[in-house]
């Protein structure tokens, strides 16, 4: 529970400034289902764990710290316990605690026309990657739209104060923090080390309706490098007709492209239609297993059209393609594995149609999308319809989803699965909401599936 208090404490620290503004938002959310493991197991003879969590979500953002001036703060903060799951049993289970508290975010920032700074804990989003870090971003843009940005901090990992896995680089991870707790691997200094991150870029901003970056990233481990990429970024266009944007990013420890992306937008009055291609690489790191065991970026495309015309009704459709770059070591038996002629083409492809409704209080949807090729044969078909009235006091939403899946690397994944959901809530006040969700699944796997979700939202603006 210390952890708990450090939080608060963070959290409640910059009320005391005098801020021209405030907004807090706050969510408590009961969460009561069941999980089911099949290590050691078969559909027939299933271990159920239940989780009862209760997970409390509070945020604040200040603004003008100093009357006047653009100076602000945010912070947002997790705190779950978990009375369906004891220490003992969540100590055996990869990346699962019983209770503790993340820190999502904590920073000040200045935001002004040209120069822009933000100290503590951020998010860092650009065209190729999405991080966190506990440091510090300094940005200008001259008003001929030519600028600089440059950031440094420590990577927001597992190991840290009030953090989580979700950020890091995937090979250092809390399971091998557990296992060598318990004496089955080689300790390994790594796992828990600090790992300082840092990047800038060279930016232009609207000029003639273009925009674009070019940028650098690294960060070390133990020492030693563990990211190191380079990142080329642009987009041109408006609002309405042709928009183009694309970025490259390049891996200077593989010598090899990382990940890219080129996408083509024409937005008419009715008529939307969209290209894209790119290609996806896992973020890893340099001294991860699966660096080494294998390197598989993901190749894919898509086209898409929406029609939206006067009244409704809106469609759209879409079709999609994907290359899978599974290049496994070819001793390993796992590659003797995929040369199955069932499963030898590294090709997936597919499309979906569907349409959306919304008049008056009434709104809905449906989808239908198939798959095939490479993973196997999957069909999906999702229906869905809500009841916001105006100014009410009540809103409604359902949900219906059944998918039939044939997996050609698990011959277990294999059926029909129907799955429902309803979802109400309740306005006690006009800050205030109550929301309860049923769900239920069914699938030839855990037969029957049962969640209920209860949620409490409150949002002030001072």
């Amino acid at each position: 529970m210390k952890l708990r208090g450090l939080a608060w404490s963070l959290l409640l620290l910059p009320t005391l400034a005098s801020a021209s503004a405030f907004r807090l938002e706050s969510r408590t959310e009961a969460q009561v289902y069941s999980l089911r493991t099949y290590r050691d197991g078969d559909p027939a003879s299933l271990t159920v764990l239940p989780r009862r969590r209760l997970v409390q979500y509070l945020g604040l953002e200040a603004f003008e710290l100093i009357t006047g001036e653009p100076l602000g703060f945010e912070t947002s903060l997790r705190v779950f316990a978990d009375w369906g799951l004891p220490h003992g049993e969540s100590a055996k289970l990869d990346g699962i605690r019983s209770e503790d508290a993340d820190l999502l975010y904590a920073n000040v920032s200045y935001r002004g026309e040209h120069f822009q700074a933000r100290v503590g804990r951020q998010s860092y989003v650009d065209l190729m990657d999405f991080t966190s870090f506990d440091g510090a971003t300094v940005r200008y843009v001259h008003r001929l739209g030519i600028g600089a940005e440059a950031y440094g901090g420590l990577w927001v990992k597992g190991s840290g104060a009030l953090a989580s896995s979700v950020y890091q680089p995937d090979g250092i991870r809390e399971s091998d923090l557990r296992r060598v707790g318990l004496m089955v691997a080689k300790p390994y200094a790594a796992l828990d080390d600090i790992e300082p991150l840092v990047g800038a870029k060279l930016l232009v901003q609207n000029i003639a309706g273009f925009s674009g970056s070019f940028g650098f990233r690294q960060a070390w481990l133990s020492g030693k490098t563990d990211i190191q990429r380079l990142a080329v970024e642009a987009k041109y266009g408006k609002a309405r007709g042709l928009n183009f944007l694309g970025g490259v990013e390049y891996d200077l420890i593989t010598a090899a492209v990382s990940n890219a992306r080129l996408q083509g937008k024409y937005d008419g009055d009715e008529l939307g239609v969209l290209a894209e291609v790119m290609r996806v690489t896992p973020v890893l790191s340099a001294d991860s297993i699966f660096l080494y065991f294998a390197s598989a970026p993901r190749d894919a495309g898509r086209i898409r059209a929406d029609y939206y015309p006067s009244g409704p009704f809106r469609f759209y459709a879409q079709f999609t393609a994907d290359l899978f770059n599974t290049n496994l070591n070819a001793d390993a038996a796992v590659a003797a594995a995929l040369e199955d002629p069932a499963i030898a083409s590294p090709l997936a492809f597919g499309g979906s149609v569907g349409t959306g409704f919304k008049q008056g209080t009434v709104r809905g949807g449906a989808d239908v999308t198939v798959k095939a090729g490479y993973g196997g044969r999957q069909v999906w078909v999702d229906v869905n319809a809500g009841w916001v009235p105006e100014n009410g006091v009540f809103t409604l939403d359902g949900r219906l989803s059944f998918a039939n899946v044939e997996d050609s690397l698990n011959k277990r994944l294999k059926g029909n699965f129907f799955g429902v959901q309803l979802w109400g809530s309740y306005f006690l006040n006009r800050n205030t909401r109550a929301s309860l969700v049923l769900e239920e699944n069914v699938n030839p796997f855990s037969k029957s599936d049962t969640k209920v979700f209860f949620m409490l939202d409150w949002k002030i603006t001072l």
